[in-house]
């Protein structure tokens, strides 16, 4: 999977950290590719293809040592996901097809 990362620096002012606004500016950048999961440090969640089908999620919570291998395997193989984009001042991964 291709990764990209989106650093946003400022000094007076924040950027944005909501999902769906980093959702649509991620599809505008990278159209007509959509967006097929996320996953989100700071919250501890993430879109989970398992949850959806009312399963257990065997994806667990990374680690400084662990990225997101699995939860990745899973998207790329149910999702077609291809492209990871991390934003790193609001601790979120996007995840695109």
């Amino acid at each position: 999977m291709e990764e990209v990362t989106i650093k946003i620096e400022g000094q007076s002012f924040r950027a944005t950290e909501v999902i769906s606004d980093l959702r649509i500016a991620v599809e505008t950048l990278y159209g007509p590719m959509k967006m097929v999961g996320f996953w989100d440090r700071s919250q501890s969640i993430h879109l989970c293809p398992f949850l959806e089908r009312h399963q257990d999620c065997p994806h667990t919570e990374p680690t400084e040592e662990t990225v997101f291998s699995d939860y990745e395997k899973t998207l790329q193989r149910e999702r077609q996901a291809s492209l990871a984009i991390r934003f790193p001042h609001a601790n979120v991964t996007l995840y695109l097809s």
